[in-house]
């Protein structure tokens, strides 16, 4: 299972939700209902631990990632930041 693949379920499993026809990567997922910011703290909570991340209260705040696109797009940039890429 690769990296994307992962946060997708993560968030099938936690929102209990299927990326289908109507859900795609790129949904937004504030806007369909899928996740509140309660929702979102303990997704990104999940991935910081899962991914080994360290994610600051500003990273946290100042971009909202709305999409499983844009999720997958930020833990490979920390992912890249960690290891020095």
């Amino acid at each position: 299972m690769d990296r994307k693949q992962y946060i997708q379920k993560l968030i099938e499993d936690q929102f209990l939700v299927d990326f289908d026809g109507e859900l795609t990567a790129d949904t937004d997922l504030f806007k369909t209902g899928v996740i509140d910011s309660f929702g979102y703290i303990q997704l990104l909570s999940t991935l910081e631990r899962d991914f080994s991340l360290q994610l600051t209260d500003e990273e946290l705040l100042r971009n909202i990632f709305s999409s499983l696109d844009a999720i997958d797009v930020f833990v490979a940039k920390k992912l890249a930041e960690r290891d020095g890429h």
